[in-house]
């Protein structure tokens, strides 16, 4: 049959039907048939590799979502594998480890057991030969000294889980190894339970108890571990260092005196689908430049920090679940980094994330709620980007920053936490003992190695994407909305800027200014329908707002006691003053738009001085004036500024003004009239369906809810 009696997509339909054996055939007629089955490997060559049970996705479990290069390739290389593994074999059971551990024609089995020619391991594994497999009997079998594994092995219990305990010390010196179905507990003279320095091994449906798993070696090791339980051990649940990589997946880690997981040392695992909970320490530590990626786990109830990450540590932690933690869920510090990526972080005691001492990570898209204290918590000399996390439902605040940290806070929705959005103190946090107990592991004592690690920074740029560093603290683009206190409070030393953000209906001021020895800049946020004001700078603080829209407040737009600049800013439909200046407040407004409901445009009290003009005033609906001057403000210059009117039946309707050259500031929510335009252009946050969480009144100002119960 020639090819050219159809069209090449017909015939691709019809041998997408054809199995296995008849595309082979189909290959070796002739050249032309042969590129037109190698053609079909988008759809019946995909279709075969992935309807194969024996056969995972190629690229799993690293990226599952990436195509390998070609599903007909990968189909056979699975196949050939497949085919030399299991060859002369007596049962149908075979490693999931098939590139790593390949049979051969004379492989032995070898019995241990009571009634078998083999009392014990040691006496088995001293006549195993390479790739052999042991069986062992159902009991407890106990070594004295270290079992030396020479040659590659598997070593698998007969009966159920639980049959077969193995009371030994093992010590990995060859390539590869298996073990399968056995309880692993520590022998008396040590409480390692298996270390390996070099080659692979794989454990399955093993039960690890009371004892530790150490796997070290140069770039060369490999650790599979599936199914198995791994708690009550003395010391950290599995130990990583010295660039060991591999698979820990879907094992149960749990009661371990220290981490259930301890990556160090450039060791690199993927840790995917296990939970890890009830320790006694944190779940995992990250530490002194190991990385790893840990995913889709369940990580709860552990007494300290779900994942830790400090010196140096840089791994990728994405689409976790972590909950329920009697301190941070994830906590950062000693220069650690990381990647957080969309986990769902709730219910812990401390800070849902928690960044100091020089920790620097990406906390980007995390759903963080529902926690005993702060949603995100940066603390002295903290670092990051924290980048579009909802954070909402926290019994503390949103975000609780301090101001001797450099985070930049963008594109987040921060909404119904009890007390503030976003509170930035100068306030020193006195977190000694946070710090040197949330890694859990007495190795941190080792002075030699933290300095090292504190030197080597990771120079592998593809393993983790760097913010833009930051030389003053930033919080821009932000939804900040119906918090219980405050939107943004600010009792700083140091320079802070606030750009476009949406701060609407919290339930008190919108940003309140207490303390600002350096520069507040509040540039071109929208701050709409708060229970108080728009904004109360205090006495002694130091603001620049500019192009900002203030509008439809229950209170006063802008209150100042401080010093700088309101420029170019749209005042507008709050239910006091639009501008208030009191006592020794000293103010350059200029430009502005404003106006008030129900009061004085203006409102200049006490002995406040300054400059105001150039703005247009509107009169409000009850036709109070524009402007209110006491005795004493003689020092305040008023001058070139416009007011305008309305008639009645515009102001009767509502239409009290519209602004269209240049159009009204930043306007998110909170408005009906008809002049307010939603500026996009801006990249104010668009609002999200809001929260409906019942929020606490109450404000802490000393430090984070963390630091009152120390």
């Amino acid at each position: 049959m020639e090819i050219s009696g159809l069209p090449l997509e017909l015939w691709r339909l019809i041998l997408a039907y054809l199995p296995l054996p008849d595309l082979g055939r189909c290959c070796v007629v002739c050249r032309a048939w042969y590129e037109l089955v190698i053609s079909l490997d988008n759809t019946r060559w995909r279709q075969l590799c992935l309807g194969c049970n024996d056969c995972k996705h190629p690229n799993w479990p690293n990226q599952p979502d990436v195509e390998p290069h070609s599903w007909r390739e990968a189909f056979r290389q699975h196949h050939l594998a497949s085919k030399i593994w299991t060859k002369n074999a007596q049962d149908v059971e075979s490693s999931n480890c098939l590139h790593l551990f390949r049979r051969k024609k004379d492989r032995k089995t070898i019995f241990v057991g009571p009634t078998s020619e083999h009392l014990n391991l040691r006496s088995a594994l001293s006549v195993a030969n390479v790739y052999d497999k042991i069986l062992v009997c159902p009991g407890v079998y106990e070594e004295q000294n270290e079992v030396i594994l020479k040659v590659p092995v598997e070593i698998i219990g007969l009966g159920k889980l639980g049959d077969v305990a193995l009371l030994v010390s093992f010590d990995q010196h060859c390539p590869t190894a298996r073990l399968c179905n056995l309880v692993l507990m520590p022998a008396w003279f040590t409480p390692v339970v298996y270390k390996t320095f070099s080659g692979h091994v794989q454990l399955d449906n093993c039960n690890v108890e009371n004892g530790q798993l150490h796997i070290h070696a140069p770039g060369t090791c490999q650790i599979i571990m599936i199914k198995n339980e791994i708690s009550q051990c003395k010391a950290s649940g599995i130990f990583l260092r010295l660039e060991a990589g591999g698979l820990i997946a879907d094992n149960n880690i749990h009661s371990n005196s220290e981490a259930g997981i301890d990556i160090r040392k450039g060791a690199n695992p993927l840790i995917l689908c296990n939970q890890i909970h009830s320790g006694h320490r944190s779940g995992i530590v990250v530490l002194g430049n190991g990385k790893g990626i840990i995913r889709s786990n369940r990580i709860y109830g552990n007494k300290e920090a779900g994942i830790y990450i400090l010196y140096n540590g840089n791994p990728v932690v994405s689409g976790n679940h972590i909950y329920q933690g009697l301190a941070a869920g994830v906590a950062v510090n000693e220069n650690g980094r990381g990647q957080i990526l969309e986990n769902i972080i709730r219910e812990n005691h401390w800070g849902g994330a928690d960044i100091r001492r020089g920790g620097d990570p990406i906390l980007r898209n995390n759903l963080i709620c529902y926690g005993y204290s702060d949603g995100v918590v940066v603390g002295e000399r903290g670092k990051g980007l924290i980048e579009g996390n909802n954070i909402y439902g926290n019994k503390g605040c949103g975000v609780w920053v301090m101001s001797s940290s450099l985070p930049h806070i963008a594109n987040n929705q921060i909404s119904s936490n009890n007390i503030y959005g976003v509170a930035v103190f100068c306030r020193k946090d006195d977190t000694n003992d946070y710090l040197s107990d949330q890694g859990g592991n007495e190795n941190f004592s080792d002075e030699w190695e933290i300095v090292n690690w504190e030197n080597d920074f990771d120079s592998d740029e593809e393993r983790y994407t760097s913010h833009k560093p930051i030389t003053v603290a930033l919080i821009e683009f932000n939804n900040i909305n119906h918090n219980g206190a405050a939107g943004i409070y600010i009792k700083s030393n140091e320079t802070l800027n606030i750009i476009a953000n949406a701060i609407h209906a919290n339930h008190d001021n919108g940003i309140a200014v207490y303390q600002s020895s350096q520069f507040t800049h509040i540039t071109n946020n929208s701050i709409t329908c708060n229970s108080i004001g728009g904004i109360l700078v205090e006495a002694g603080c130091k603001v620049e707002l500019r192009g900002n829209g203030i509008y439809d407040n229950n209170s006063h737009g802008v209150t100042s006691k401080g010093e700088g600049a309101i420029l170019e800013n749209d005042i507008l439909g709050n239910h006091g003053y639009g501008l208030q200046l009191l006592e020794s407040a000293d103010m350059k407004v200029t430009k502005n738009r404003i106006q008030s409901l129900h009061d004085f445009g203006i409102a200049i009290l006490d002995q406040a001085k300054g400059l105001v003009q150039e703005n247009q005033i509107f009169r409000g609906k009850l036709g109070k004036t524009i402007l209110e001057k006491s005795e004493n403000s003689e020092e305040c210059t008023v001058q070139s500024n416009e007011v305008l009117t309305c008639s009645k039946s515009s102001c009767r309707s509502g239409i009290v003004w519209k602004l269209d050259n240049p159009p009204s500031r930043p306007l998110v929510d909170g408005s009906n009239r008809p002049f307010s335009i939603v500026q996009t252009s801006q990249r104010v946050a668009s609002m999200t369906t809001r929260i409906a969480a019942r929020v606490e009144r109450g404000c802490h100002d000393n430090g984070s809810i963390f630091c009152c119960i120390l």
